[in-house]
């Protein structure tokens, strides 16, 4: 289970969480810095039901600025891209329809990628 982010742009309220057969959720931190939960429930059963229950409250976030020409951002990216926070976001995944994708009608994005 992944909870949701608390952070000085999202407060998390009242959170609720019934899970069949009350198991212990073991809470922890992922490498993403999430906070997730597992469980077991090893009792016999023919039906699981989790039921999670969150009041949010989220505050308006200003978006930064977009004024930045698209050649000038891959650009950026692609002299970043052995940066180690970045690694991770800016790897090129295996992706088995990688072509099909390509041969779609586009408005020249995916030629644009910089690790095409």
């Amino acid at each position: 289970m992944l909870f949701p982010v608390k952070d000085e742009m999202q407060e998390v309220q009242s959170p609720q969480l019934i899970i069949t057969g009350d198991p212990l959720v073991e809470i922890f931190t992922d490498y993403y810095g999430n906070q997730a939960g597992t469980f077991m429930n090893l009792e016999p059963h023919t039906e699981l039901k989790i039921d999670s229950t969150i009041a949010i409250v989220t505050k308006y976030r200003i978006f930064p600025a977009d004024d930045i020409a698209i050649e000038e951002q891959w650009n950026h990216l692609y002299h970043t891209r052995h940066v180690a926070p970045f690694l991770d976001f800016l790897k090129q995944e295996n992706f088995v329809a990688l072509d099909e994708i390509k041969k779609l009608p586009t408005p020249g994005f995916i030629n644009q990628l910089p690790y095409m």
